[in-house]
């Protein structure tokens, strides 16, 4: 027990540090970051329990009575679909809720950061209450699994409040709500996983490779954002990875045109200037780049 509890310490404090390491250029303060790992946490998980267990009962009060098994896979599809749903919209109203009038926020990568941050906390709590209910041998599976799977859906609604406060004033349900729905699908789709197979290792290992791949985009995504903010102070290359100075418009390997998704560059001092904003803040240039509503992401 000892043993599987300190895997546990062991994994949170890696994940949070995986979610700080990426967030270089303009670091979030350790106790903002902590305050939203443990409230952003305890106010999406409990709620989004309380739903998960209500309907887990209005579903399946009838077990016992042996349905036909295509009776008992469509209840598990409707309870994991909303299961899915139900998680990834509380861990965004949660963040959401948070950050969006903090000072803090402030470049596109906080919002990736803050996400990742609350989803943890969502991961550490849902993770107790797993153990409360079927043991401690789950927390020790669901570090390779479930955790890095929380961190990859955040990363993917994350994104959308990153567009909702630096393109789209601060719209938030209007543009987080496609990336929700997204994310809950690929949620569900990742709970349907574990009804492929009764081997507990190879259901392990599909999972856990779902998994790899959602937290290997969030951190490409994070690494992207950090590079494309205001406070970096070179260019990073989408294309080939080269760093340029700030001056460049294209990268001087590759060729490559520099096209930021939240910025443009200023045509007369090179400074890094929000797609919103109508002047440059450092020398007054017009910028004539408003995003209007109906612009595809």
């Amino acid at each position: 027990m000892l043993l599987i509890f300190l895997s546990f310490l062991i994994s949170t404090a890696f994940w949070l540090w995986i979610i700080l390491k990426y967030d270089k250029f303009e670091r979030e303060p350790i106790k903002t970051v902590v305050f939203v790992f443990l409230l952003g946490g305890l106010i999406s998980t409990f709620p989004a329990a309380l739903l998960n267990d209500i309907l887990n009962t209005v579903i399946f009060h009838e077990w016992e009575k042996r349905l036909p098994i295509d009776r008992i896979f469509g209840k598990y599809l409707v309870f994991y679909g909303f299961s899915g749903f139900n998680e990834e919209v509380f861990k965004a109203f949660a963040t959401i809720l948070l950050i969006r009038r903090r000072k803090n926020f402030n470049e596109p990568a906080d919002a990736l950061v803050y996400s990742m941050t609350v989803a943890l906390g969502f991961a550490v709590y849902e993770n107790i209450l797993y153990v409360v209910n079927y043991g401690y041998i789950t927390l020790f599976a669901r570090q390779f699994n479930a955790v890095p799977l929380h961190l990859g859906l955040a990363a993917i609604w994350g994104t959308g409040i990153a567009k909702a406060k630096f393109l789209y004033q601060g719209k938030y349900f209007r543009t987080v709500a496609p990336y929700i729905l997204f994310a809950a699908l690929i949620h569900t789709m990742y709970n349907i996983g574990t009804m492929l197979t009764a081997n507990p290792f190879i259901k392990l290992i599909i999972l856990s490779v779902i998994a790899y791949f959602l937290i290997r985009y969030a951190i490409r995504k994070m690494r992207r954002y950090a590079q494309e903010g205001p406070f970096a102070n070179r260019l990073f290359c989408n294309a080939c990875g080269t760093v340029n100075l700030p001056d460049e418009r294209s990268c001087k390997k590759c060729g490559q045109k520099f096209e930021l998704e939240f910025y443009v560059l200023c045509p007369d001092c090179n400074v890094k200037v929000n797609k919103t904003s109508p002047k440059c803040p450092n020398c007054g240039t017009e910028m004539n780049t408003e995003i209007t509503e109906n612009q595809q992401d």
